[in-house]
């Protein structure tokens, strides 16, 4: 539940969900937001929530916290990983 930059040898903690999402997104690298809720979230796609950004974008700033060079990217339902 660490992540960890070894370039740097900064490292900060995940959630369980936060590290779902992650994993999932090195696995498949391009995803649908759908996807995402359904198989970590276990949220019904027709379910209108922000629970997913709010999980990215706690993601996003602890891998900014450690100087990662991770990118996640979400436009429209579509996420992406590099």
């Amino acid at each position: 539940k660490i992540v960890s930059n070894i370039n740097n040898n900064t490292s900060c903690n995940l959630t369980d969900i936060e590290k779902e999402i992650l994993l999932y997104l090195i696995e498949f690298k391009t995803c649908s937001k759908n996807e995402v809720k359904k198989n970590i979230l276990k949220i019904n796609s027709k379910v209108e929530t922000s629970s997913l950004e709010s999980h990215l974008t706690r993601i996003r700033k602890k891998l900014e916290k450690i100087k990662s060079k991770i990118i996640i990217q979400s436009k429209n339902d579509k996420l992406m990983f590099r």
